[in-house]
């Protein structure tokens, strides 16, 4: 999951989305989990938005926590852009184990602080199971392999699409725009662009 560009319309496969439903469970294991997958990349402003909260975080996973203060769990892969560090077996270092399986300490810091997931978890986890192509054909889809995890599963009924995609889609496009694509998506069209508000536009 890399760094993220901001469009201000994007080009949704309406199709794709309604063939998929999205529900964290949380993973018994690390095998086909998302937090343990993909190499998660942030910008510097998320960056400095999840130090900020890291004494909350640290609450699930102490080993944020050194003998003189929190490490550093950010690399510098490209200039302005930084990958989170991982466990030996690909865990991020954000992921923490609790009766309900594998959680992420962002998202629950954030659901504690009653702020939009946004707000403190990278962008590209609040994304996923949707993948967006980066301008200048700028399209939101569903992620290729996201099958393979058990957090997603296949629709039968194409045509709509499942509550919690649609969530995510209003968290990250604006409500405007997530009802624009519900009522497309009902009426079976295939595809459509959308304006966009909130995260993917840039805003906060």
């Amino acid at each position: 999951m890399g760094k993220m560009k901001h469009p201000q319309s994007i080009h949704v496969d309406l199709r794709a989305l309604s063939g998929m439903s999205h529900r964290c469970t949380g993973c018994a294991t690390t095998d086909a989990c998302c937090c343990a997958t993909y190499e998660v990349c942030v910008s510097a402003r998320e960056m400095r938005a999840i130090i900020g909260v890291l004494p909350m975080a640290a609450e699930f996973c102490p080993g944020l926590k050194g003998r003189k203060g929190f490490d550093n769990v950010f690399e510098e892969v490209e200039r302005g852009f930084f990958a989170i560090d991982t466990h030996e077996n690909g865990l991020c270092v954000f992921a923490y184990r609790c009766e309900e399986g594998i959680r992420c300490a962002l998202h629950t810091v954030a659901r504690r602080m009653g702020v939009p997931s946004h707000q403190v978890k990278p962008f590209a986890c609040t994304l996923w199971p949707l993948v967006m192509q980066e301008p200048p054909h700028a399209a939101l889809s569903i992620c290729d392999g996201a099958l393979r995890f058990h957090c997603n599963k296949r629709r039968r009924k194409v045509g709509d699409i499942s509550p919690e995609i649609i969530d995510a889609i209003k968290n990250l496009l604006g409500g405007a725009a997530g009802d624009q694509i519900a009522r497309a998506a009902r009426k079976g069209i295939r595809t459509a662009r959308v304006a966009l508000q909130g995260p993917l536009a840039g805003e906060p």
